[in-house]
C-alpha cells in the first residue's frame, strides 16, 4: 500500500528572516514523527510556480500531504493557494481546508465571520473609515494578511486623538491594513487539536509582560516573538500557571474555541489568541489555522503541557486529514 507522506512548505527567500526560517524546524519535527509512525516521507518547496507544484504532487502520488506552507514569496495572502491545488487534485492534506484557511488568513474577513456568528472580537474599521476613530479610545494598526506578527509592533498602537498618526495611516494601502480597537488586558493563547470525539481544547497559556514601563503596550509583536536581544523578547513569557481566573470566563473561552472550530470549518490544529478585558470579556484577536509546529511555538508548548508528544500530535493531525484511525491503514 502507498504509505508516502509528502511534506510541502514555502520556498525560502535568498535572505530569509527568523520568522521565515522557522518552517525549517517544523519540517524536521514533522518528518521525524511521520517516520516514527511508519510513513515514508518526501519534502518539497512551494513557490509561485504552481504548475511545478502540481507536477511534483502527481510525480510522488502521496497518500496525503502534510501542509506546512505559511506564505508564498513571503506574502501571507497566498497561503491558501496550495490548499486549492490539493483540493483540485483530490489529495488529502493536513490542517484546515481551503475556505476556512482563507477566512483565517484574511483578518478582516475572519472578524466579519466572527461578528456574524456572535463571537466577541474587538471593533474594527478599514482605512477608508478612519473618521470612525474615537479620540477617547486606543487602536492598533494591523496587517490584513500576515502571520507571525509580521508588520505588528508597539509603534502600531495609537490614540484615536492622534491626528498625525492617522494622517500617516491614510497613505497606506487599504487592501493590506486595517484598524482594530486595542483591548487593554490579559492575553491568552488557546490551542485546539482534532480528537476522535471532536476538538480538544488544550491547556490555556497566558502571555505575561514583565517590568514593562507604564504606557508601553503589552503585546506579542514581531520584536517580542523574534528579536532575541530585545527587551520585549526577554521580558515576555508564556505561563500555564494562570492566576485570578474565574471559572465562568474559562468556560466561556472554551465555548468560543469550539464554536470557532465548528462554525468556521476549522480542522486539524488551530490556535486562538484572546484578549481578556478588565470587565472580563474575552475577545478573539486572531485565529491561527495551521499554527507553527516548532518546539518554541505556543501550540507545541500547549501540547507538551497537555501530555501529548510530538509523535502523538502528528498522528492526530494525520488521522483527521485521512478521516480514519491510522490503525486502519495497511502499511
Amino acid at each position: 500500500m502507498n504509505n508516502l507522506a509528502l511534506i510541502l512548505y514555502n520556498k525560502l527567500s535568498k535572505t530569509p528572516t527568523d520568522d521565515e526560517l522557522d518552517v525549517v524546524e517544523q519540517v524536521k519535527i514533522v518528518s521525524r514523527a511521520l517516520k516514527q509512525l511508519g510513513f515514508r516521507t518526501k519534502t518539497g518547496q512551494v513557490d509561485m510556480n504552481l504548475q511545478k507544484t502540481i507536477g511534483q504532487i502527481k510525480k510522488f502520488n502521496p497518500l496525503f500531504i502534510f501542509n506546512l506552507v505559511e506564505t508564498i514569496h513571503n506574502r501571507g495572502e497566498f497561503v491558501y493557494f496550495p490548499a486549492a491545488i490539493y483540493q483540485f487534485l483530490e489529495i488529502p492534506f493536513t490542517g484546515s481546508p481551503l475556505i476556512p484557511l482563507f477566512f483565517a488568513a484574511n483578518k478582516v474577513r475572519a472578524k466579519m465571520e466572527m461578528k456574524r456568528l456572535g463571537i466577541p472580537t474587538p471593533d474594527w474599521f478599514e482605512l477608508d473609515n478612519l473618521h470612525r476613530a474615537d479620540p477617547a479610545k486606543k487602536y492598533i494598526l494591523k496587517p490584513i494578511w500576515e502571520e507571525g506578527s509580521v508588520g505588528l509592533d508597539e509603534n502600531s498602537v495609537f490614540q484615536g486623538s492622534d491626528t498625525g498618526f492617522i494622517l500617516e495611516i491614510r497613505k497606506k494601502n487599504k487592501d493590506y491594513y486595517f484598524v482594530e480597537e486595542y483591548i487593554e488586558g490579559r492575553e491568552f493563547n488557546i490551542s485546539i487539536i482534532a480528537g476522535p470525539d471532536g476538538p480538544e481544547v488544550l491547556p490555556f497559556a497566558e502571555m505575561t509582560f514583565l517590568d514593562f514601563p507604564e504606557g508601553k503596550p503589552k503585546m506579542m509583536g514581531y520584536t517580542a516573538k523574534w528579536n532575541e536581544n530585545s527587551f520585549e523578547y526577554q521580558n515576555t513569557r508564556r505561563t500555564f500557571k494562570i492566576e485570578n481566573f474565574e471559572q465562568h470566563v474559562e468556560e466561556r473561552m472554551v465555548q468560543i474555541c469550539k464554536k470557532c472550530w465548528a462554525e468556521m470549518g476549522l480542522k486539524g490544529y488551530v490556535r486562538l489568541d484572546f484578549r481578556l478585558s478588565s470587565s472580563g470579556v474575552p475577545y478573539v484577536i486572531d485565529i491561527n489555522a495551521n499554527p507553527c509546529l516548532s518546539g518554541s511555538g505556543g501550540f507545541m508548548a500547549a501540547c507538551e503541557k497537555g501530555g501529548i508528544t510530538p509523535r502523538e500530535i502528528i498522528k492526530k493531525i494525520v488521522e483527521h486529514a485521512l478521516g480514519h484511525p491510522m490503525e486502519d491503514l495497511q502499511m
